[in-house]
């Protein structure tokens, strides 16, 4: 959700809802001592990323504020122990007052100097419950893969594969030799340990805290000791079975069975297109998500879908810091509705979409997403890395199912070490009997075409944006992203999406 077109985030939150049973959590002693294990201090305390939409946006402004890369700031960052200082303040404020429409007292930052405390003191509220179950990913498996580097102890992992199992729920079934588990040796020190979970038991921003919560228990066991963790798994909000709102469906597009198979097709935005979306939104006091969010209700409107559009926005609902480290099902997907009416300009139709989105991000009782039609997700790829004794463990790119919507747009954006804007991987997941190949390949197209035509002229009137069908993208067979030049790759014959 970036806010600055030269230092946006460089996190990711990521890609990877999956799950297993639940299991009670591993007993553990209350304090010091007491149970014979000795305290293995987490890879990262405290460096957890931001646990739900309003704190990373506030995570946004606080590195644009201060003038340091996304990705040193957490949601338990201080604001003037990362270098904070009174001018810096004074930025801060009146950013977040324009971008977040809050009446944010002076004193706010001296009262609540994190981030997750900031959006709290910003009107944020917990959610009242999580999912609905299956918005997404309804039923199949998905794989949450860890990139292991430095001399492997095989004895070691198994044993830490065992702690977070009993600690996580989700991960219940997770050792070497089980089924759904496997590591690959990839080269001398560098090997891929597969975790093959069922969809439906965790979300979206599981992966970075498996990844913590790994390495930390390795690090205890490599030196013979049992891991000690921060507190027990949280108790989360309860867990919606259904939603409130349908997302909008794709036009012409048709019913698909509960077991429809899905397709994925894959884009590469460059690092210019990327710094323009990014420009734009920092000066229109949004986040790019609001961007494409309302670049996507401007299209679905110019096929025949509005004026009230509702897309499927999945998003974190880990409000504490113990939610921010647990694995398991603590995200909601959102149905995020706008009134695309009147020919507004694009501008003024970004207003509509931050008012919405905001507004929803703040409440509780938000209004949540029935599965089907169009989700759309924005994401920052992770560079985190977590160190244990030797081995260097860092989340690698997940494959989701994504089988309840009817088309879901990920958008993963790409950053250099500085944290400036390289570029944004789009896939495009969609159910063949709802959607198909090329339709889908039509839409995405023709979304890429009106976001360059809106940041040409973002003051034009929807109806006056140009943007000619583009479909840039191929077919990622076997759950792989494979992108080929558009140069290289013939257009596929559009289909109309219109009804």
């Amino acid at each position: 959700m970036s806010l600055s077109g030269q230092k946006p985030p460089d996190r990711l939150v990521p890609t990877a809802r999956t799950a297993l049973t639940a299991l009670p959590a591993l007993p553990r002693g209350a304090g010091g001592s007491g149970d014979g294990t000795e305290h293995a201090a987490p890879p990262a305390s405290g460096a957890e990323p931001p646990g739900t939409p309003l704190q990373e946006i506030v995570r946004d402004l606080f590195a644009e504020a201060i003038g340091v890369p996304r990705r040193t700031v957490h949601a338990d960052s201080d604001f003037f122990r990362l270098g904070g200082h009174p001018a810096a303040a004074a930025r801060l404020l009146a950013r977040a007052r324009r971008v977040l429409g809050a009446g944010l007292d002076d004193r706010v930052l001296h009262e609540a100097p994190t981030p997750a405390r900031f959006a709290a003191a910003a009107g944020e509220r917990p959610a009242a419950a999580t999912g609905p179950a299956g918005a997404l990913d309804g039923e199949g498996s998905a794989v949450l893969p860890l990139r292991l580097r430095g001399a492997l102890n095989a004895g070691a992992l198994q044993e830490a594969l065992g702690d977070v199992g009993r600690r996580h729920g989700a991960l219940r079934n997770s050792r070497l030799g089980s089924a759904g588990t496997r590591l690959r040796a990839l080269a001398a020190g560098d090997h891929l340990l597969e975790l093959t979970l069922p969809a439906d038991l965790v979300d979206l921003w599981s992966h970075t805290p498996l990844a913590a919560e790994l390495a930390l228990a390795y690090r205890a066991r490599a030196a013979g000791r049992a891991p000690r963790w921060e507190g027990p798994v949280p108790e989360a909000a309860p867990r919606a079975r259904a939603g409130d709102l349908a997302p909008t469906v794709p036009p012409g597009s048709r019913p698909a069975p509960a077991d429809a198979r899905v397709g994925r097709l894959a884009l590469d935005w460059d690092a210019g297109l990327h710094e323009r979306l990014a420009h734009l939104a920092a000066t229109q006091g949004a986040t790019l998500f609001m961007v494409v969010h309302a670049a996507l209700a401007a299209l679905l409107t110019r096929l025949g879908a509005g004026p009230a559009i509702t897309v499927a926005a999945p998003v974190p609902a880990r409000d504490s810091a113990a939610l921010r480290r647990a694995v398991g099902p603590y995200g909601r997907v959102l149905a995020l509705s706008v009134d695309t009416s009147g020919d507004p300009a694009f501008t003024a139709l970004l207003r509509r979409v931050r008012a919405a989105d905001l507004a929803a991000y703040r409440a509780g009782t938000a209004a949540l997403a029935r599965p089907g039609g169009i989700a759309l997700s924005v994401l920052a790829d992770s560079g985190e890395a977590y160190e244990a004794a030797g081995l260097t463990v860092r989340a690698a790119p997940p494959l989701l199912p994504l089988r309840a919507a009817a088309l879901g747009l990920i958008l993963t954006e790409r950053h250099t070490p500085a944290g400036a804007p390289a570029g944004i991987a789009v896939t495009a997941a969609y159910q063949y009997d709802a959607v198909g190949e090329t339709a889908a390949a039509h839409l995405t197209g023709q979304l890429t075409a009106l976001l360059e035509a809106a940041l040409d002229a973002p003051a034009a009137a929807l109806s006056r944006l140009g943007g000619g069908s583009r479909p840039p993208l191929t077919p990622a067979g076997n759950g792989e992203h494979t992108a080929l030049s558009p140069a290289r790759r013939p257009a596929p014959a559009a289909v109309p999406v219109a009804g």
